[in-house]
This record gives C-alpha cells, structure tokens and sequence, in this order.
C-alpha cells in the first residue's frame, strides 16, 4: 500500500454548488486504486434553522402564484442534509462518479472490478483527478477527509 493523498477541509453554506478539486500525478501506472471518503455532520439537527431554510427555499422556488401548501407542511422536508459527492478523471478522461448520499463512502478501482458508478481499470501515468462536488451543505460548516492510496487495501 502506497498513499497517495491524505486531505481535510471544511466547508460552508457558502461553498453550495460549488467543487473542490485534487489533482495527482501518478509516476507510474495505478492497477489498484482506494479512495475512502468521510464527511460530518450528516444532517442539520436544529429544527428552528431547518424551518427558517426550508420556508425561504419554498419562497424562492415555488412561484407566489401556485398553492403555498408546501409551506403549510415544511416538516415533510426534513432532515435537511449535507451532500458532498466524488467524481475522478485520468489522462484517458471521465472514469466515473460516486454520487452517493453515504457520508462515509470506500471506492475501489482495479482492472476487473469497480465500486458502483466508477469505471474498472489501470489508471495511466498521468494526472489523476479527484473532484468533491459540494452539492449542499445546511450545517455551520462540513469538515470532510480524504484517503486515496494504490495497492492492497489496508482494512
């Protein structure tokens, strides 16, 4: 096992619809690829702020004009909850995404196999991308890690 990348960040409601990405050269060519991702909190558990995001996000986005029953029930909104998603390009280009909701996520990538959404194969020499997509963040802030590493997978 050979670590390529260990990273850490947080993020903002300020940082929604927006990415954040890492960029790797691969000196040689990557037969088994490990990406473990991890990103908290979860969900936002203050109703109040729940309420107050949920009503101005149904002011903004259901017209003045159609039925405001929606915000009659803004409960069958919740939980509010973050999203942060990976996508990854080599030289070859798009080699998939894992747009999951699992806030704790393990992708693998080897010649035979893939985890769900990714493409199997080696990954060239080159550049290797690795994309969070930051589709929402509700919280204060969204602290997320990230493990990437070639070879056996060390659990």
């Amino acid at each position: 096992m050979m670590t390529l990348l260990q990273a850490e960040g947080a993020v903002t409601p300020s940082c929604s619809k927006s990415h954040i990405t890492y960029t790797l050269h691969l000196h040689r060519d990557c037969r088994e690829l490990h990406v473990e991702f991890a990103y908290e909190p979860k969900r936002l558990d203050d109703e109040a702020k729940s309420e107050a995001l949920i009503r101005d996000a149904l002011k903004r986005f259901v017209p003045a004009e159609q039925d405001r029953s929606p915000a009659d029930n803004w409960k069958d909104y919740m939980p509010l909850q973050n999203l942060l998603t990976l996508s990854i390009d080599d030289e070859t280009g798009f080699r998939g995404a894992g747009h999951r909701h699992d806030p704790v996520q393990h992708l693998t990538v080897t010649p035979e196999q893939a985890s769900p959404g990714l493409v199997p194969g080696i990954f060239p020499r080159g550049q290797l991308r690795i994309m969070i997509s930051i589709h929402c963040v509700v919280t204060e802030q969204c602290r997320y890690r990230m493990h990437v590493w070639e070879g056996r997978d060390i659990q």
